[in-house]
This record gives structure tokens, C-alpha cells and sequence, in this order.
């Protein structure tokens, strides 16, 4: 039988992804790093009075960090909950997922350096 829409209960569904967001940056300082990273790119923005395109650009990297951020971490816990002696494949799992952040967050400085690049030359000239 089909459950009849009930706006409360799909409310309540956003519960475990809030708190999953809150024990990312309890549990994992990294995702303090892309934090504070993130504020500057966003207080640069500001200064510098980005586009729209650019906003969208900066938005998606940055949100592209923190996914990956989260996956990464994702992985790393059920993996130490599967496993907890030293596992090759395990290791190797953990070590791609890691990976994926890092080509994320290259791309986003990659991105970020694109945007305000410009910007900075035209405060010089």
C-alpha cells in the first residue's frame, strides 16, 4: 500500500544528512581546512564582485571538495568497521577514496585560479 505525501516526514528525512554534515566537521580537521578555504574564496568573491558564472563555478567546487570530503570519510568508517587489521584491499579502497578528494580539490584551486587570476591582474594594471 502506497504511503499517502506527508510534508513532516519528509522533513524529518533531512535529519540524518544534517547530522552527517555536523559529525563531518567533528570528526574529520580536514573538513576544517576546506572550511576556512572556503570562507576565503567566498570572502574574495565578494571583493572582487564576481559574475554569476564565476559564483557557479566556485559553488560547485567547493561543494565537489566537500562531497568528496564526505565519501572519503564514508568509506574510511565502514571500512574500520568491517575490517580492523591491516587489509590490502581495504588500504587501496581507503587510498582511492583519498585520491578523490585530492583531484577535487586540485580542480577547485585549478577553478579558483581561473576566477580570480584575472581579477588580481586588473588590481594591478
Amino acid at each position: 500500500m502506497k504511503e499517502s505525501f506527508s510534508f513532516r516526514r519528509r522533513m524529518q528525512s533531512f535529519r540524518p544528512a544534517f547530522k552527517g554534515i555536523g559529525l563531518l566537521f567533528r570528526n574529520e580537521h580536514n573538513a576544517w581546512i576546506h572550511m576556512v578555504v572556503s570562507l576565503a574564496v567566498i570572502g574574495f568573491g565578494i571583493v572582487f564582485s564576481l559574475t554569476a558564472v564565476e559564483w557557479i563555478a566556485l559553488i560547485l567546487s567547493i561543494g565537489f571538495v566537500f562531497m568528496a570530503e564526505m565519501i572519503n570519510s564514508s568509506i574510511e568508517k565502514l571500512a574500520d568497521a568491517v575490517e580492523e587489521k591491516t587489509n590490502e584491499k581495504i588500504r587501496i579502497a581507503k587510498d582511492l577514496a583519498a585520491g578523490a578528494v585530492l583531484v577535487a580539490a586540485i580542480c577547485a584551486a585549478a577553478i579558483g585560479l581561473i576566477v580570480f587570476v584575472p581579477h588580481a591582474i586588473g588590481l594591478l594594471t
